[in-house]
């Protein structure tokens, strides 16, 4: 029976697939996927076979259980809520074409039009009353509505543009109106359509009930179509019968759907870092105010662009209601001519303010007399880092002058003392915004202060960090802005000359509207200028004055530095590329390089320390550059007269993009070679190997711990001193193979924002099955596709382009090329594995042949015969015993050496032989980082300076993150890398949505990277410092916490019951999390770790640390804390509490993280 079942089930399987290959695309379904048609199997095909099908095959027919196959998608439950999917369309791309068609189509191009600057046209050619400049608004997310093709339409093109009330029912003008364009999800060309409002005529598209319904259905995220408010007051054909001095709650209640939620508008902040642009006066090009004049059409403009824009989604703010001069019943009280008024100062002032004075008098630029130069040697390191992140390409100007104290060229070793404080940044904003924005616009005296100190949070912002409109608006009064009192009225007749008892009737009455719709027009122009006021005046402020950036010294700060500052120190960084190992490269020596590779080159740009400037490279951006240059002679010069220079451009794959396919192969290497890698580790995974086959073998040899050496060291400029040709050398010796075999396969991620498609590449092992097996998946709720997508790539390709990425590495900084002539470029997807072949080769080559000979020089001493413990489990190879011989135990982290012998005489001499360097590999050790337990004497000149001592007289040795107990092995958590920054550098706050949810997921963060089982196994640590670590990692979140909490407190308040609520999930998150880490980790034939905790010993732990660390801020936490100390009190171990506890607990074994600075003021040195 079961072998019938069998048969049956592997014809239907194998008919379907043929059907499907005889009739579709093969890779249009996934059970197609590796089908052999000769042997008529697949790995699909026998996981689709299997007698877990028996049930379903039962139950249904043969042709239901063919349908199901071709027209369903199937997937296999793997462990840890994983699946593998076996048949249907592949979902990786179905979630791409998800994705292309969810995205709105950006409408942000330049500020006048898609070609360019266009001339305004004068003030008499158009009546005051219509709209002079299509100024397209920079805030299009400001406003939510649907996502169809009406919110596709372009309106750059749009002469007279249709300015609608956000909550008020009313059309600007009765003025010709264009409709806006409706773009198809085709690629057909859109086309043009406008009606009168004052006459609709022969209707010559669906009716509005078509397309709202059309709009719902192409766009299902959306429960409601696009509303629009609009009415006119005329005579006849009236869109809506009311009156204009009616407003239904209908209206407003409309308005408040399509409109978003300040909470979800944020000020975009991304370009205001890495600007190189440095302007001549004023504003950055493309600013608005540059291209207004102070009259009336400016002033017209810059209104309609403040609160009448239009965004994306073709919803109107808080438009204004504007109207004709000449006709207007209220004169001198119209809030439209009121705001055109002050926005005709705001302009004149713009151009009149004298920026550079300003910023001289609120941050000056620092003397040599004011900075404290020690070593005049220039520090400087050309690393990079792996950012995605868009990067500057040159600089240019000054926005001071250079002055007799400056240096010509800022020495890099001096870059982190030249930035601005942010007290004077806001002192500097904040002036120029009292100097051009006339009084009434910002507000009564309490306004000031609160828009100040709202200026303030957002400057102080960290790098990753959002500003809501919400939190720019925090404790603004509407009442403390003059204009926007009730003397101004708003004016109703949109230019239509009133009747004389009209009139009379708006005189009297006035233009009466319910509280409501007056409140809600008067807060949404209060948004729309706020938003203004951030987004596009103090933003280009920044952006034009400073060039701000992150420092490797300040964690998540972010730093400002004066243009002019900024740019003599690239010149000293610039000076000493040529010392580096740089040489500069013309266009024509660039675009050979570039030719016969399909990968471009690389953008840095420079990243302060404490002690010089780092050099950070954007490997995975694309690249492009010019070709030829050519102009265009048609008449459309866009208000530039003449010939208008256009250039056309080669664009080149991104270096990492290309370099995945080598990275598979080296990776590949990598898992079935490990001998090639010498000693290096890569996580704490193999750090936990490695400690614990010495450990067993010091417990096989001794009862009791011997003395231990320990030395640690570290490479000086590891990626930079690599020798190229050697590195290639040793690559030939590693790649040996004709061709490698690749195979691809996509993982889709769910997250609770989206779906995220990686696509990874491996190495196929022929002496493996040809059944596929499924990778190891890397998170949860993940889905992995196999389609069977196979390639090769044979040798010479492979070195081709290794050689190229490393011998020809193109770099381009401050619109020049350099061409690294030494060393590696850091930030590729190969720096570290290239790293770690080439110290790899180092070590099995130089370093392990030389401790042999010293342990061999010794063999007849008797204390070295007992050092060389039971080798049994050493492995067979000569250069796999020396890294495995239980006397001695040499791990590399990258270029981070950590050497533990049992011999001080055999750490002595890897000391000494690390000391001199290796002049063939031209490595060399960095002397300041040399750290050792044991005196060596005072001939070396050698000094220990990564020990550290706690108050309890525990040494430990750093490394890696780690603290390593210098007698015992035992190892902790390194925390000293907190000691030199305030602890709110480490954070980012997270406003959007609710932030009381992100603090709770916050909390679990903090934990997560402190629960690996180097830290609990008692194979390694006592159980005393098994449960120090535990209170450490609780101690340090419950730190940041307190931290965090300062920054929202502001705004959010929480009840003590929810906080305790969030702490008490975090607990039990790190308890369960803890015994999972410890069960699911795979050592081999090593014994299973070995965890010993009590019920309640995690919680107890928990509770203690967070009562320790807030006890210190008892005026912010007093009514948390008498809730933690209650629930500690009537914990189940507190009546008997073990030695082991008390000693984790006790605070002179956790005095490192008492020293980290940690007040509540929510304010960074910077």
């Amino acid at each position: 029976m079961n072998r019938t079942g069998l048969c049956m089930r592997f014809v239907i399987v194998v008919r379907t697939i043929e059907i499907i290959i005889s009739t579709q695309r093969v890779d249009s379904n996934l059970i197609c996927s590796g089908f052999d048609k000769f042997t008529r199997s697949s790995p699909v095909v026998d996981l689709l076979t299997c007698p877990a099908w028996d049930l379903l095959l039962s139950r249904v027919r043969d042709d239901m259980m063919v349908y199901l196959l071709m027209h369903t998608s199937i997937f296999l439950p793997q462990p840890k809520k994983r699946h593998y999917q076996v048949a249907g369309l592949p979902i990786n791309n179905l979630c791409i074409k998800l994705s292309e068609y969810s995205a709105v189509s950006p409408n942000q191009s330049n500020l006048f039009g898609k070609h360019g600057l266009q001339k305004r046209k004068r003030d008499g050619d158009q009546p005051c009353g219509s709209f002079i400049d299509t100024c397209p608004p920079f805030h299009t997310e400001y406003f939510s509505g649907c996502k169809s093709s009406y919110c596709q339409s372009s309106c750059w093109d749009q002469e007279d543009k249709q300015f609608q009330l956000g909550s008020l029912n009313i059309i600007s003008q009765s003025i010709s109106i264009p409709t806006p364009t409706l773009e198809n999800n085709s690629d057909r060309k859109s086309e043009k359509s406008s009606t009168s409002v004052t006459k609709l005529g022969k209707r010559s598209r669906p009716f509005r009930w078509q397309r709202e319904r059309k709009r719902r259905l192409l766009d299902p995220g959306n429960s409601w179509g696009l509303t629009p408010c609009t009415s006119t007051y005329s005579d006849k054909n009236t869109l809506h019968e009311k009156p204009p001095n009616q407003f239904s709650a209908h209206s407003c209640h409309s308005h408040k759907q399509s409109r978003k939620n300040i909470e979800e508008v944020y000020i975009n902040r991304k370009s205001m870092f890495y600007n190189l642009d440095c302007p001549s006066a004023i504003l950055l090009k493309g600013n608005i105010l540059r291209s207004l004049k102070p009259n009336f059409a400016g002033s017209d403009s810059l209104a309609r662009y403040i609160f009448g824009s239009y965004d994306t989604n073709g919803n109107a703010p808080s438009s204004l209601l504007i109207c004709n001069d000449g006709t207007c019943p209220f004169g001198s009280k119209c809030l439209y001519h009121s705001l055109t008024k002050l926005l005709k100062v705001l302009i004149r002032r713009s151009r009149n303010c004298q920026y550079v004075r300003l910023l001289d008098k609120h941050c000056g630029a620092p003397s040599l007399d004011q900075i404290s130069i020690g070593n005049s040697g220039s520090i400087f390191e050309c690393h990079g880092s792996e950012l995605n992140r868009d990067i500057g390409e040159g600089t240019r100007g000054s926005d001071v002058k250079h002055s007799k104290n400056y240096l010509e060229a800022i020495d890099p070793q001096f870059a982190a003392k030249f930035y601005c404080p942010k007290n004077q940044v806001v002192s500097f904003i904040w002036a120029v915004c009292r100097s051009i924005v006339p009084a009434d616009m910002l507000g009564t005296c309490s306004n000031w202060r609160i828009l100040r100190r709202n200026i303030s949070k957002f400057i102080k912002l960290r790098r990753f960090e959002n500003f809501s409109l919400k939190q720019a608006m925090h404790k603004l009064k509407i009442s403390w802005f003059p204009f926007l009192s009730d003397k101004h009225s708003l004016c109703c007749q949109n230019g239509k000359v009133p009747n004389s008892v009209e009139l009379r009737r708006v005189m009297h009455e006035g233009f009466s509207m319910s509280k409501e719709a007056a409140y809600m027009m008067k807060h949404n122009l209060t948004e729309s200028w706020i938003y203004w006021l951030f987004s596009h005046l103090i933003v280009p402020l920044i952006q034009a004055h400073f060039y701000v950036t992150e420092t490797e010294f300040g964690k998540q700060d972010v730093y400002f530095f004066r243009k002019s500052i900024w740019e003599k120190l690239t010149k000293g960084a610039t000076t000493s590329f040529k010392d580096k190992g740089y040489c500069n490269l013309n266009d024509s020596a660039v675009r050979n390089i570039l030719a016969n590779r399909s990968f471009g080159f690389s953008k840095l740009r420079l990243c302060p320390k404490e002690n010089g400037v780092r050099i950070l490279a954007n490997l995975k951006a694309c690249s492009r550059m010019p070709t030829e240059e050519f102009y265009f002679k048609d008449g459309q010069s866009c208000g530039v007269h003449g010939k208008k220079k256009r250039i056309k451009f080669d664009y080149y794959k991104s270096v990492n993009n290309v370099l995945r396919d080598t990275h598979a192969v080296l990776k590949g290497i990598k898992l079935k070679e490990p001998e090639l890698l010498g000693s290096s580790v890569f996580d704490y995974n193999d750090v936990y190997k490695k400690l614990r086959i010495l450990l067993l073998g010091l417990e096989k040899a001794k009862a009791s711990m011997p003395g231990l050496f320990l030395v640690v060291s570290d490479v000086s400029n590891a990626f930079d001193s690599i020798d190229q040709d050697k590195l290639l050398d040793v690559m030939k010796n590693i790649i040996v193979k004709d061709e490698y075999h690749l195979k691809q396969y996509h993982y889709v991620l769910c997250t609770k924002k989206t779906l995220w498609v990686h696509e990874n590449v491996m190495l196929v092992d022929p002496n493996m099955s040809p059944r596929f097996s499924p990778p190891q998946f890397h998170s949860l709720h993940s889905v992995l596709v196999n389609q069977d997508l196979c390639s090769f790539l044979n040798k010479e390709k492979l070195f081709y382009t290794l050689r190229e990425h490393v011998k020809r590495n193109v770099m381009q900084f401050d619109k020049k090329f350099y061409l690294q002539r030494t060393g590696i470029p850091q930030g590729s997807v190969l720096s570290s594995l290239l790293c770690s072949l080439y110290f790899g080769d180092l070590e099995r080559k130089v370093i392990f042949p030389f401790l042999g000979r010293v342990v061999e020089s010794k063999v007849d001493n008797p204390s070295v015969r007992q050092n060389c413990l039971d080798p049994s489990i050493s492995l067979s190879s000569k250069e796999d015993e020396m890294i495995t011989n239980p006397s001695y135990l040499l791990l590399r982290f990258i270029d981070d050496f950590l050497f533990i012998s049992t011999s001080k005489h055999l750490a002595a001499n890897f000391l000494f032989r690390l000391h001199r360097g290796f002049r063939e590999y031209n490595c060399y050790m960095n002397e300041s980082k040399f750290g050792l337990n044991f005196d060596v004497g005072n001939t070396s000149g050698l000094v220990s300076k990564r020990v550290y001592v706690g108050k309890d007289g525990i040494s430990f040795l750093r490394w890696s993150g780690l603290l390593i107990n210098c007698q015992s092995l035992e190892i902790q958590a390194d925390y000293t890398k907190y000691l030199n920054n305030h602890l709110n550098s480490t954070l980012t706050v997270c406003w959007k949505g609710k932030p009381g949810h992100h603090l709770k997921a916050k909390l679990c963060d903090y934990l997560r990277p402190k629960c690996h089982p180097i830290f609990f196994d008692l194979n390694i640590n006592t159980a005393a410092v098994v449960r120090l670590n535990i209170f450490q990692a609780f101690l340090l979140c419950a730190m940041k916490f307190h931290c965090y909490i300062c920054h929202l407190s502001y705004m959010c308040k929480f009840s003590r019951k929810f906080l305790l609520n969030i702490i008490l999930r975090s607990l039990r998150y790190m308890d369960v999390l803890v015994k999972n880490r410890m069960s699911s980790i795979q050592l081999d034939l090593l014994p299973r770790p070995r965890l010993q905790l009590e019920d309640g010993e995690v919680e107890w732990l928990g509770l203690n640390a967070y009562v320790q660390a807030l006890t210190r801020k008892q005026a912010r936490h007093a009514r948390l804390l008498s809730l933690l100390k209650s629930r500690l009190v009537a914990h189940q171990l507190s009546g008997c509490i073990s030695s082991d506890l008390i000693y984790a607990v006790d605070p002179s074994h956790s005095s490192l993280l008492w020293k980290i600075k940690c007040s509540g003021k929510g304010v960074t040195k910077a």
